[in-house]
């Protein structure tokens, strides 16, 4: 497991060096979590017929409490209602993760957002390629505008996640840890603590002081084919599900039948977990080239970057 606090790595050991874990009492947030509500997958032409996520709300809840977490959120894509649905609940912090469109180049970036009084904003997952093209310029202009980096994102690479903690020691932004957990496999293995809270509203006053711990799991080939296995079986149960609240309803027979019989092409569709983080760890490379070969836009994220 790994702990960053302030920028620096605790714990038996990590990616990120070694250091005595201290023993504050602490809340701990699994800060990025998805369900039902963030919609139909973005992958042609699985968008048709599959969820983003099968996690619902309730569920979320009840996993995340049980795997050690002292408060909840949701952040579904652009949505609030399934963080809203469990907002009942003293322990939920309502949240949801915003698609930000840069105005020049039409680049997208993910942005949680958290609280209903006074907001805090994170950017996630920010040396992947599922922000798109991201370069240093586009950093320099977004960092401004955000309060944290997500750090630790429980389903990228330790070396991605590495790129994120450093960018946030230069530029001085707080640090974030989070699942980014589609499937129930992640919730709660990556999080956020804030030392001496006893409550949300202490928490979130720690957040937006700073006084946060990133810690948890990295992801990788092994956690994202994983991901694949359990949401081919959501698929088909909720396939199974349908036909039998809805027998005259042909979709549900459609879509539990048809993932029966794709079964024997997931390993093959498994591969794509390999290319995907090849493309990955080459996004990486080329992001912090970028970083060092354009100066004047990382001098306008911190002085130190272009040192």
């Amino acid at each position: 497991m790994l702990r960053v606090r302030d920028g620096i790595a605790s714990g038996p050991s990590s990616a990120f060096g070694t250091l005595t874990a201290t023993r504050e009492a602490l809340l701990k947030l699994d800060s990025h979590v998805h369900t039902q509500h963030s919609g139909q997958t973005t992958i042609y032409p699985l968008s048709l017929v599959m969820r983003e996520s099968y996690n619902t709300p309730e569920g979320v809840y009840q996993l995340a409490k049980a795997r050690g977490m002292d408060l909840v959120t949701i952040t579904d894509h652009d949505q609030v209602s399934g963080a809203l649905s469990i907002a009942h609940y003293p322990d939920v912090i309502v949240g949801c993760e915003v698609t930000a469109v840069l105005p020049n180049d039409g680049v997208r970036v993910h942005l949680n957002v958290f609280g209903q009084q006074g907001i805090y904003t994170s950017l996630n997952h920010v040396a992947s390629g599922i922000n798109g093209p991201l370069t240093a310029a586009h950093l320099a202009a977004i960092l401004p505008w955000v309060d944290g980096l997500e750090v630790i994102n429980g389903t990228r690479l330790p070396s991605q996640n590495r790129t994120a903690l450093c960018l946030a020691q230069a530029t001085g932004k707080h640090l974030l840890g989070g699942g980014d957990s589609y499937t129930g496999r992640g919730i709660g293995l990556t999080w956020t603590e804030v030392p001496g809270a006893h409550n949300r509203e202490e928490f979130m006053a720690g957040l937006r002081a700073g006084r946060v711990i990133a810690a948890g799991d990295h992801g990788g080939h092994r956690t994202m084919l994983s991901d694949m296995w359990r949401f081919a079986g959501n698929f088909i149960a909720e396939g199974v599900t349908d036909t039998a609240t809805r027998p005259t309803d042909w979709r549900g027979y459609a879509c539990a039948f048809g993932g029966v019989l794709g079964l024997p092409i997931m390993p093959l569709v498994m591969t794509s977990a390999f290319v995907h983080f090849l493309h990955e760890q080459r996004f990486n490379r080329d992001l912090l080239y970028d970083l060092l070969a354009k100066p004047g836009a990382a001098a306008g994220m911190a002085p130190g970057l272009a040192a």
